[in-house]
């Protein structure tokens, strides 16, 4: 009878620590605590990059000029060549107009008809006076001398003004070099009448190289004279160094702007250019590319981490990219937030995670 007890009593125990062996398995699974999703975060900046806008130019001179005659006539004879270098004042070309030599020669003729009666008057007078001393005539008749003397005088500062302005006139018969500068164009041959006013040949001064491009007229209101540009051929082989000059009023919706190189040697005439101005942007918030999910989808949005290390999913509208960092627009962010910006995997609100240094 013993025995037969004593020989159940081992497979009892056996089993009996089997099933307590099953039962203590489960008890350490609930008592172990999952590892948390580790991630990378990077903080939300306030960024002021500035934004680049580049306009198409060609090079002109900053002095130029389309000479003209200010009295009609033939052209008698052109003193320049296309291409040719000339001096502040040299002639460039010279007009026939019959009628302006016969007014100098009537104009000075009067101021010499003129200067004759002044100095008879003169010595009458002188005489007058003398008599008039010794009381052999009357006052009146010094008086009227005087008189005539006077006015004999005023007329001949009227004519010398008329001989001056004839001789002026002349002298406007020669078209003269405005600069020094380079001749682009002939616009009249010798032989041709010409009109008052009508352009002889253009000039292109050699003192200085500009650029006119056209800009809409929003930016235009924010760009300042003496603002600082960069100009660079469309091979990008050469890069120049340029300020705004002058902002014009805006027609329609653009406007003009005149940048003027300073680099030396200038670019030659005709050259195109691309014209590169800087302007600060807005203050923007940006994010780590990386950060952004979907950034190219139809729903893109960053994982935020709040102070207890629990992300959130916030909807961001991206924009400019610069650098690696996106502007993005929302109003869940502010500068100094955490975004996740590695290991997103498949965490949801509210997970918590653990930040890796």
């Amino acid at each position: 009878m013993w025995r037969v007890r004593g020989g159940l009593a081992a497979p009892l125990a056996l089993a009996a620590s089997l099933l307590a062996g099953c039962d203590a398995a489960p008890a350490q699974v609930a008592r172990g605590e999952a590892p948390l999703p580790g991630v990378r975060v990077a903080e939300v900046r306030l960024s002021q990059d500035a934004v680049r806008y580049r306009f198409p130019g060609t090079v002109r001179a900053s002095e130029r000029a389309s000479p003209a005659f200010l009295h009609g006539g033939v052209l008698q004879q052109r003193h320049v060549t296309r291409g040719q270098r000339v001096e502040q004042g040299e002639a460039l070309a010279t007009l026939h107009n019959p009628a302006m030599a016969p007014t100098l020669a009537a104009a000075e003729a009067r101021v010499r008809e003129l200067d004759a009666s002044l100095s008879r008057l003169g010595r009458d007078v002188e005489r007058a006076r003398a008599l008039r001393e010794r009381n052999l005539s009357a006052a009146e008749e010094l008086d009227r001398l005087r008189a005539e003397r006077e006015a004999t005088a005023q007329a001949r500062e009227q004519a010398l003004a008329q001989r001056d302005e004839a001789r002026a006139q002349l002298d406007e018969l020669t078209l003269r070099a405005p600069f020094a500068a380079e001749v682009t164009d002939l616009e009249a041959e010798p032989g041709d009448f010409v009109a008052a006013g009508q352009a002889i040949l253009k000039l292109a001064g050699v003192a200085g190289r500009e650029v006119e491009i056209r800009v809409p007229g929003a930016l235009a209101a924010r760009l300042e004279p003496g603002q600082e540009a960069t100009l660079t051929s469309p091979s990008q082989a050469q890069r120049l160094t340029g300020r705004v000059a002058h902002v014009g009023r805006a027609d329609g919706a653009m406007a003009p702007v005149i940048v003027a190189i300073e680099a030396e040697p200038a670019p030659a005439l005709g050259e195109s250019l691309q014209v590169q101005l800087a302007l600060a942007a807005s203050p923007h918030m940006q994010v780590p590319l990386a950060a952004v999910v979907d950034p190219g989808g139809h729903a893109p949005r960053v994982l935020a981490v709040d102070d207890g290390d629990r992300v959130r999913h916030v909807d961001v509208t991206p924009g400019r990219l610069a650098d690696g960092w996106v502007a993005v627009r929302t109003d869940a962010l502010s500068p100094g937030d955490r975004v996740v910006t590695a290991g997103q995997g498949r965490l949801e609100d509210a997970d918590r995670v653990r930040v890796l240094p």
